[in-house]
């Protein structure tokens, strides 16, 4: 039998009529606010980024390569290449200085008035430009020692690797079985390392004892301040002693592990660097290598200076754009839990405080006025100073200050709405006051709650750039916007991309939550002066 269909509503012309509600009407009206859709694209794009970051192609955001300093931007050239021009201007720039080569005197005054301006850059440009032009005519040439340096830059360029080590096995003679050395005992590392090495194991032993103190004295340091030396080499030993069995081989395979990969990636360098300059092994390849005849390793390997920095790199080296788009991890993170519990706070007691009313209303709003009596920005800071400076403690920091506007506006809204014949016809079915809260009147409010969380969500990654800004921020080796463009502000005259590229991200990405913040504020209010 086929299924009655359900009854529909009709009007007086026997016309269907279709039901609706606030969020299919609030949807409707927002898909007019084009520049609202525009951003919802923006932030879903940018939201996109961040989760995929652990698998996109792009270089590691803490691996520091020191020749890879401050390279500038570029969609064409290696960092080889870079490498070669900015020698080469520096060069040039001292035969400028030093009248080996020669401009006239109106270029001359020009140049000498880029210097007083600070602006370098523009001298390297304008002196690179014009000494590979008097180079190739043959009006100017290299001294002996600039030679050698640009003899050695280029083999230096050509014959350097850049190496990762996946995984490292152990083969057992006998068996040929091979053993990953991250499930080997502690004391089987400790032979393996010594093994490679070609030492006995009592001086590893008490290196890497001496690591781990020092390692957890520098913990404690962070979280406690102004103690002594002994007192802090006393904590160490007395925490270490503390800890159990398993917790402290942790810690010795850990710093062992280590070792090993480091002393695997050396001998794999060695290996390979007298081929990269012949040109006998093409890179990148990624295959297992025999280190020793029980030692063997997967290993990544490419030519270092081959990379390609479409964003430019910062002071240490490291990609601009692979440290922009793991930053937009902890600034969009800081931006959503903070809000999220920051809302979670305010919700819960603005609704009790608008709903049960009396003593319980008096003290939520004088604990909210005495709060807003204070200075945020101060209190911010005095908790980031107290908890410690790490990621959580400045979410903790943020969310616990940040509830009180929410808060208002949950109590007014609730106010307004617990009066209704819905509650009352709640309250007459026997409903708990939880009940009557948090199933009617918060989820009644939520069209305020929402607007007022896509509007917050800007504010807090602003606060965290501000905090990042003054060093109070997310810590070394993480980054977020604000800690790159605090890093970038000492040498923005002479490497502006490294400024200017965070800055306009976080800048996209603060506009268009502000345009979606605005885009659903005219949505969930029909009575809206911006009506769609």
């Amino acid at each position: 039998m086929k299924r009655e269909q359900k009854a529909k509503a009709t009007n007086e012309f026997n016309q269907v009529v279709m039901g609706n509600s606030l969020s299919k009407d609030a949807w409707r009206r927002l898909r007019k606010n084009k520049m609202a859709v525009i951003s919802v694209v923006i932030v879903a794009i940018y939201m996109l980024l961040a989760i995929t970051a652990p698998i996109l192609p792009i270089y590691s955001y803490d691996e520091i390569v020191n020749e890879h300093q401050n390279l500038l931007p570029s969609l064409t050239k290696t960092s080889g290449e870079l490498m070669w021009d900015k020698k080469l201007s520096d060069l040039y720039t001292q035969a400028w200085r030093q009248n080996r080569l020669t401009v006239t005197d109106a270029e001359n005054e020009i140049l000498e008035a880029w210097v007083l301006k600070g602006q370098a850059t523009k001298v390297w440009d304008y002196l690179l430009e014009e000494g590979n032009r008097q180079l190739a005519e043959g009006s100017f040439e290299w001294s002996a020692a600039e030679k050698r340096t640009l003899d050695n830059l280029e083999k230096k360029i050509a014959s350097d690797i850049q190496i990762t080590i996946q995984k490292v096995w152990q083969t057992n003679q006998e068996t040929g079985k091979k053993i990953n050395i991250s499930k080997m005992a502690v004391k089987d590392l400790v032979q393996l390392y010594a093994d490679l090495l070609g030492v006995p194991t009592e001086p590893i032993v008490t290196q890497y004892t001496y690591e781990i103190t020092e390692s957890v004295s520098k913990e404690i340091q962070a979280e406690v301040t102004d103690l002594s030396k002994e007192e802090y080499a006393l904590m160490a030993e007395q925490r270490l002693s503390d800890m159990s069995g398993k917790d402290y081989d942790k810690l010795i395979k850990a710093n062992i592990i280590a070792k090993i990969n480091s002393t695997v990636k050396d001998m794999a360098l060695y290996e390979l660097k007298s081929d990269a300059s012949q040109a006998s092994t093409t890179y990148p390849f990624d295959k297992e290598m025999s280190i020793t005849d029980t030692v063997s390793a997967s290993i990544k390997a490419a030519k270092m200076h081959d990379r390609r920095y479409y964003l430019g790199t910062d002071r240490l080296g490291r990609d601009l754009m692979s440290r922009i788009i793991y930053g937009s991890q902890v600034s969009i993170a800081i931006g959503l839990i903070g809000t999220f519990t920051s809302v979670l706070i305010g919700v819960i007691l603005g609704s009790l405080a608008g709903y049960i009313g009396g003593k319980v209303d008096y003290f939520i709003m004088r604990v909210v006025d005495i709060m807003y009596g204070l200075p945020y920005m101060l209190l911010v800071i005095i908790a980031m100073a107290i908890f410690g400076r790490n990621i959580l403690n400045l979410f903790f920091a943020l969310a616990i200050i940040s509830w009180l506007t929410i808060s208002r506006m949950v109590r007014g809204q609730i106010m307004s709405l617990k009066n209704q014949e819905f509650i009352e016809a709640a309250r007459s079915m026997g409903a708990s006051t939880g009940r009557i809260i948090f199933k009617h009147l918060v989820p009644n409010s939520l069209s305020v709650i929402i607007v007022f969380s896509t509007l917050r969500i800007p504010s807090f990654i602003m606060t965290e750039s501000f905090l990042s800004f003054l060093g109070l921020g997310v810590q070394a080796p993480f980054a977020s916007w604000g800690s790159l463009v605090g890093d970038a502000v000492g040498g923005m005259t002479l490497y502006p991309w490294r400024l200017f590229f965070p800055a306009i991200v976080m800048t996209i990405f603060l506009f268009a939550m502000n345009f979606l913040g605005d885009g659903l504020r005219d949505a969930f209010d029909p009575q809206s002066k911006n009506q769609l």
